[in-house]
């Protein structure tokens, strides 16, 4: 079978979202199918093309068995609303050609977002006469709205029924989560049109290792109790709750908050530390992939966090991977949100509201006096977790085309 995959995002770039991608592609390229994947030149996070690439018209190359067609797009450092707009809707029109570029295939599978990708797709598949699968990782503009990053009235109306026509015309929707699909079946969507299928991680990549590992001695942190985020710092996080809680418990020299990635809120994040003068907060880069799982295994407890609005509009797959890497999850989630229902169920975290550093400070406290036993069940317990219901298998992928 000959697929066509379309994402704004293909490795190198560090970031969950290209990495999922990226294992699909190169998944359904070793099980035998000819993959085709149109992407745009590597950027993110910080909006700069990587060292090695150019924001060429078209480029081709080929990587693990997929052939990459890359395709210009308006690329910037800055992240203003109409500059993710202009990147959002260049590359969603260069991918048509692009597409054209890389031939006709048997079935086409488009992410969302970029929202706007879907409309090329579509031509494609009537062009071809081929079936489309739109993979939604994030609901739109639902998620844009929550953020406060869509504001204009015009512009939501304009999403939402952009949103409805391409649901009406998709072969088949993938979502990640059954409270996307509960939210498409409240707008109408037949539920036959819906599957679920979860973000995934790779048990083989991460593995739970040696807490007191090369990570750890690199930034000082071998004695303490180290409270890590890892992923971008983005619109829908709560981190700042995360900055508030390490105030509150800047007294206790054991308690080392290590925030990795990059994004929209890092500036202001990094200059509300500064601000307090908190000596407990540690900000670094992205780190390179091969160092990934080290980087994990460091944790004694790891955060995803989820603002409130956005609590039904994304999953975020970082989730899965710490219950990879063993480690209790803390998460900052909205109790009813995906992620809650995870770490409730598989009893392998604490989870708190958004808006409440006391009680997430108060929940750092009680797990940092916890024995190392507690920890390490509940890291395993999400280990086990992971291995029986999201462990990465593209065959349902597969299936789904």
């Amino acid at each position: 079978m000959r697929v066509l995959l379309m994402a704004q995002h293909y490795a190198p770039e560090e970031v969950s979202g290209a990495v999922l991608a990226t294992e699909l592609a190169e998944d359904l390229a070793a099980r035998g199918h000819r993959v085709d994947f149109v992407t745009t030149a590597p950027s993110y996070p910080k909006g700069v093309v990587f060292p090695g690439y150019k924001n060429a018209v078209l480029s081709q190359e080929s990587r693990n068995g997929v052939r990459i067609t890359r395709v210009w797009s308006y690329i910037t450092p800055r992240h203003s609303f109409w500059r993710r707009i202009l990147n959002f809707g260049t590359f969603s029109l260069s991918a048509f050609y692009g597409g054209l570029a890389a031939g006709r295939p048997d079935v086409i599978l488009s992410y969302s977002p970029p929202l706007p990708l879907g409309v090329a797709a579509w031509l494609l598949s009537r062009l071809w006469r081929v079936p489309w699968v739109l993979r939604i990782e994030d609901l739109y503009p639902e998620a844009a709205v929550a953020t406060g990053v869509l504001k204009n009235r015009y512009a939501i109306s304009f999403f939402h029924a952009l949103a409805r026509f391409l649901y009406r015309r998709a072969s088949r929707i993938s979502v990640i989560a059954e409270a996307f699909r509960r939210r498409l079946i409240a707008k109408g969507v037949p539920d036959a049109k819906l599957s679920v299928t979860p973000v995934w991680a790779d048990p083989d990549l991460v593995r739970p290792t040696e807490k007191r590992n090369g990570f750890r001695a690199e930034h000082g942190l071998e004695d303490r109790f180290v409270v890590l985020y890892a992923g971008a710092l983005g619109l829908t996080s709560s981190l700042e709750d995360v900055i508030a809680a390490a105030d509150r418990l800047r007294g206790n020299p054991q308690v080392t908050f290590v925030l990795v990635g990059e994004g929209v809120k890092k500036a202001s994040l990094v200059a509300e530390r500064e601000r307090l003068g908190l000596p407990n907060v540690l900000f670094l880069p992205f780190q390179p992939r091969a160092r990934f799982a080290e980087m994990l295994a460091a944790a004694d407890v790891s955060l995803v966090t989820l603002n409130s609005g956005s609590s039904d509009f994304s999953m975020p797959s970082k989730t899965l991977n710490i219950l990879a890497s063993g480690r209790a999850i803390l998460s900052v989630t909205p109790e009813g949100s995906e992620v809650a229902r995870v770490v409730r169920e598989g009893r392998c975290g604490v989870n708190v509201e958004p808006g409440d550093p006391d009680g997430l400070a108060e929940a750092i406290l009680r797990l940092a006096s916890e024995p190392a036993a507690s920890l390490d069940d509940m890291g395993w317990r999400g280990r086990e977790l992971l291995e029986d219901a999201f462990e990465k298998d593209m065959r349902r992928a597969v299936a789904e085309a």
